[in-house]
């Protein structure tokens, strides 16, 4: 494994059989991610891959466990127009596959799941992805929440404490085995 800055020219002075990208929701500006699948079909062999996995922010719920306008809900509503305002856009699961072709992919396989946010899942595989998916959600939504309300809130920066006051919300939502919200991955 070698650790470099995919958005210079690449000096590998091999191409690649395979090229793993993953979670980089909010990595890069559109115009970066052009450059970035460029640099990939550039330096893969003929025949080589690309494999990225991604998850969509975005909450659903498709009974009705989970209000319209819940703290979930608005928590990443909220990040979702933040990461548009900072010209970073967290929509990537909807926008990688124009990007690929953009850069010269073809044949392009697409795979989506629904992946649970918390064990409410009756599949036994699907309830301990979901108890996962939870910690990685009390992990890390503090962080990139933060970061991302305080400084490209719309429609101005929140402060600390709003974020604060808005994920105690979502914690306790979380906690809630009776909402049944999951994401697209």
């Amino acid at each position: 494994m070698e650790v470099d800055d995919v958005l210079q020219e690449w000096t590998w002075r091999q191409p690649f059989d395979l090229i793993h990208l993953r979670q980089l929701i909010g990595a890069f500006t559109p115009v970066e991610w052009d450059l970035l699948f460029a640099q990939c079909y550039k330096n893969l062999i003929p025949g080589g891959w690309i494999e990225q996995i991604e998850g969509d922010p975005r909450i659903h719920c498709s009974d009705s466990s989970m209000s319209p306008d819940s703290s979930m809900v608005q928590f990443t509503q909220a990040v979702f127009l933040a990461g548009q305002e900072w010209n970073h856009p967290i929509d990537t699961l909807d926008t990688m596959r124009t990007a690929m072709e953009k850069a010269g992919f073809v044949d392009i396989h697409e795979k989506t799941y629904r992946w649970p946010v918390g064990p409410w899942a009756r599949d036994p595989t699907l309830k301990e992805a979901g108890r996962l998916h939870y910690h990685q959600w009390t992990a890390g939504m503090e962080g990139w929440g933060m970061y991302l309300l305080t400084k490209f809130g719309v429609p101005r920066p929140w402060t600390k404490e709003e974020v604060l006051v808005l994920l105690a919300k979502v914690r306790k939502e979380l906690q809630d085995p009776h909402i049944h919200m999951w994401q697209y991955a």
